[in-house]
């Protein structure tokens, strides 16, 4: 009986030991996924950085494995490649999964100091991608999949993508919409302007107007404080505050903010009456209204029961009215009515609002075709060609859960870099956020690299070698910018062997996606017979097309036809042939040994045909003045 005592006694003590050590391996998962994802937001960089070195400096290995890709990246604490590459290698045999994203970032960058091939580079990042993915590193797993994607591989590329979607769409709030107007690191590459953009200066000078009572602007101070941005964080009690002020002035945009926030968020203190709100909003014809009605409806609110006939009404007049949120709540309430034969509908509402976008609904429309694509494989009339169709439908929408991750809050994190002058630190983000696949990401990038001044590589050779991989994923993603920037490098030979006829396709490609200065490039190559036969009436029509694609184009195309209709004029009259002649500075270099424009990164010709060109108009007007006779 002693004995049984006993051995109950130490059963009961090894359970309640495993027990306490199970909840507190919980609650530092709990800690470790609130740092890691801390990181990536500018605000709460710090705040997660400290976590993890805490974490670390008690021998814990995952935080210690994390601090590595936050000291490659600059988040949090101070950029330090070779600590980063140190400490990766150090844990890749026994850490943490981040430890092998880190060290296959440095290996995909060529940024480890070792001398290997470009393809047993990108094979070693590759590898330790995977292992990586294998340990539920997110990241990791959506590189892996552009990785099988490029490669052919569709559904090894489903398969990484989906379970990076599975592990973001738990902590992605039912209205989110990926953001559609990021920042350029070159103004010229900004379509948006700063639309919808506020720094902290700016903020706290709109706050102290709202303060003051301007209604817009008690508007505009809670938009932001809903939404965080560097250095301010998410603030909603506050943001409710101002949007209630805004409500007293009538203004419908804060009735239906603040209605949309009440109904997600427990908000102490505050309890309007969201229906009337709503309604309020409605007689005075903001029909977005509908849209968080039908939510209203469709969950309870409060006192107001659950209504599936009224959700409906007023969800189906959101989706008259174009409204987002209303396509994915229709869509919703259609899945729930799936017996009455509703699930088509709520596929096709899905795929409207997820083509905006809107990343729930990206999330449902994927998992359809998943489970499609699982139906569909064991049947044996299903074609291969439906099938791949079918995969990289879905691949297509994981995809974009999975750039909804924290992780997207380092585009604004590297730009602020930029800003502040931390040129190496925003070129590391970029690079990575290229690797992911944001289209912004690789034109940034690109800029910083064409600069010179990345602070990270530390050969002419390297900088444009990565310089060429970035421009080609702009190309790839459509980008007018990435097909001019390939241009110039095939045209000068820049980190590839110079290739004319190369060089034009892109100019002509960048053309057609409405670049002026592709097009201008373009026809100066068929004017001089660069690469393609020469055609200076087909050159004419070219530079007046670019022309009237871009008001800036005007005073280099004018010059550019003034200069052409001189050289043919020339020509004409004095036998000459001005094109034939190599106007290039390296030409002149080698005929005269020195030049004053030797320093000068413009073309040279460009410059000599202006002064040639003012020459002549300056000789012209006092042969003119000399011949007209003294009155």
């Amino acid at each position: 009986m002693r004995t049984i005592m006993v051995v109950t006694g130490l059963i009961s003590l090894l359970i309640l030991t495993v027990s306490v050590y199970g909840g507190e391996l919980t609650k530092w998962q709990n800690q470790r996924e609130e740092a890691v994802f801390a990181l990536f937001r500018p605000q709460d960089a710090s705040r997660g950085a400290l976590i993890l070195q805490q974490a670390a400096s008690q021998g814990n290995v995952d935080a210690e494995s994390d601090l590595t890709l936050a000291m490659l990246l600059g988040m949090g604490v101070p950029q330090d490649l070779d600590a980063a590459a140190k400490s990766s290698s150090a844990l890749v045999d026994g850490g943490g999964a981040r430890a092998h994203t880190t060290m296959g970032l440095l290996l995909a960058h060529n940024l480890t100091g070792t001398e290997m091939s470009e393809e047993k580079r990108q094979s070693q990042a590759l590898s330790h991608y995977i292992l990586a993915a294998m340990n539920n590193d997110p990241i990791a797993q959506i590189l892996a999949g552009w990785h099988y994607l490029k490669v052919g591989d569709c559904d090894a590329a489903l398969q990484y993508f989906r379970r990076a979607a599975l592990a973001v769409i738990p902590a992605v709030p039912e209205e989110m919409v990926l953001p559609d107007s990021p920042r350029y690191v070159w103004p010229e590459d900004d379509s948006f302007g700063e639309a919808g953009r506020m720094t902290l200066d700016e903020f706290h000078f709109v706050e102290l107007m709202a303060q003051h009572g301007d209604a817009d602007a008690a508007l505009k101070t809670a938009v932001f404080l809903y939404r965080g941005i560097p250095g301010l964080p998410r603030d909603l009690h506050k943001a409710a505050g101002y949007l209630r002020q805004a409500v007293k002035e009538n203004s419908t945009s804060a009735m239906v903010m603040l209605s949309s926030i009440l109904l997600r968020h427990n908000i102490p203190d505050v309890e309007e009456n969201v229906v009337d709100l709503l309604q309020t909003a409605l007689d005075f014809g903001e029909k977005s209204a509908h849209a968080y009605l039908g939510l209203l409806y469709l969950n309870g609110f409060r006192d107001v029961p659950k209504d599936l006939a009224k959700a409906k009404f007023h969800l189906t007049q959101g989706v008259l009215h174009g409204i987002a949120e209303a396509f994915y709540l229709l869509g919703s309430l259609y899945e729930e009515e799936e017996s009455g034969g509703k699930s088509d509908e709520a596929i096709a509402l899905w795929q409207v609002s997820a083509s905006v976008g809107h990343v729930p609904s990206a999330f449902r429309v994927a998992e359809r075709y998943w489970q499609e694509l699982h139906r569909v494989s064991t049947n044996a009339d299903t074609t291969a060609v439906f099938a791949q169709a079918l995969c990289h439908s879905a691949v297509s929408m994981y995809r974009k859960v999975a750039l909804s991750g924290d992780w997207h809050h380092l585009l604004e994190s590297a730009y602020e870099d930029y800003i502040n002058g931390y040129a190496a630190t925003a070129l590391m983000k970029y690079l990575l956020m290229s690797d992911l696949g944001y289209p912004s990401a690789h034109v940034n990038a690109g800029r910083l690299l064409d600069s010179g001044s990345d602070g990270i590589y530390k050969t002419e050779e390297a900088l444009q070698h990565q310089a060429v991989k970035v421009w080609q994923k702009a190309a790839d993603t459509g980008t007018a910018t990435g097909f001019l920037r390939l241009g110039d490098i095939h045209y000068y030979g820049q980190g590839v062997p110079q290739d004319l006829t190369l060089a034009l396709m892109y100019y002509n490609n960048a053309s057609m996606l409405g670049s002026a200065h592709g097009l201008f490039n373009a026809a100066q190559m068929v004017e001089w017979g660069e690469g393609v036969m020469q055609n200076v009436t087909q050159a004419r029509e070219m530079y007046e097309s670019a022309q009237e694609l871009s008001d800036d184009a005007y005073v280099p195309i004018t010059l550019a036809l003034a200069r052409m209709d001189l050289f043919l004029r020339l020509n004409a009259t004095f036998g000459l042939d001005l094109y034939a002649v190599n106007w290039s500075l390296p030409s002149f270099k080698e005929q005269w040994d020195h030049s004053f424009l030797l320093d000068t990164s413009m073309p040279a010709w460009d410059i000599i045909l202006m002064i040639v060109l003012g020459v002549i108009i300056v000789g012209m007007v006092a042969v003119r003045a000399r011949s007209t006779p003294h009155r």
